[in-house]
């Protein structure tokens, strides 16, 4: 399992306090993360998974651009805190992905 990290996301960063110690679990999780430039070919797909909801305006595009990438890896497992979004992003993916909320 490899956690897929986007580029546009900044929210990881904002939450770091710039003293190791405190940001220990936090880097240590972005340690293990792939980041990797939204392409032209994700942002279409992540557009389609989440028109395809029926509820768009409902469901974040950080979300969508997960789930789009997600589907195309092997056995893909996302772990997230929010799981609603991605759960409805995913039944539409072509490729089943995991949803692991926390």
């Amino acid at each position: 399992m490899v956690p897929v990290a986007e580029r546009p996301n900044r929210q990881p960063a904002a939450s770091l306090t710039g003293d190791h110690r405190r940001d220990f679990h936090a880097n240590r999780l972005l340690r293990a993360c792939q980041v990797r430039d939204v392409t032209e070919p994700h942002a279409r797909e992540a557009a389609r998974l989440r028109t395809a909801t029926g509820r768009p305006a409902t469901i974040t595009a950080t979300d969508a651009v997960v789930a789009a990438f997600a589907s195309t890896c092997p056995s893909p497992i996302v772990l997230t805190s929010d799981p609603r979004g991605l759960v409805a992003l995913s039944a539409h993916a072509v490729r089943p992905i995991t949803i692991a909320g926390a």
